[in-house]
């Protein structure tokens, strides 16, 4: 199986999480995800990553800490998803590319069909120090 190195922001502010629904067009339409995208070759993470949000988005990021990868197959391939903190952004997101956008509390976001690859992102997330530290928890 084809292996493809994914990135994807947890973008928080105000205490919410961003989630993007992915367009009616290509894999999974429909599903909510962190917002991100595919590594080129050559690419660290942290440069995919700002890459993608400046393209998709918008905005410009420095990304903070990486919390977590995981795997999944999706049509004949395999996505290896690699989640990182992005607790600050210059500008104001941008919908260039998804159906829609939301912010969400986390407890809101278990409410909405996520891409099967995010849901361990957002499990990770959560039970690190970084969501502390982004004061999703009183």
């Amino acid at each position: 199986m084809d292996m493809i190195e994914v990135v994807a922001a947890i973008i928080v502010n105000n205490g919410k999480l961003l989630l993007a629904q992915r367009p009616p067009q290509g894999d999974q339409a429909g599903l909510w995800e962190f917002p991100g995208g595919k590594m080129e070759s050559g690419e660290t993470q942290q440069q995919a990553l700002c890459r993608e949000l400046n393209e998709e988005l918008g905005i410009d990021v420095h990304p903070e800490s990486y919390i977590t990868s995981h795997s999944h197959p999706v049509n004949g391939r395999v996505i290896n998803l690699h989640g990182w903190f992005v607790p600050t952004f210059i500008g104001t997101p941008d919908n260039r590319h998804h159906t829609a956008l939301v912010w969400v509390t986390p407890q809101e976001a278990c409410q909405y069909p996520m891409a099967p690859a995010d849901v361990p992102l957002l499990n990770a997330f959560m039970a690190s120090p970084a969501a502390t530290s982004a004061g999703l928890f009183p």
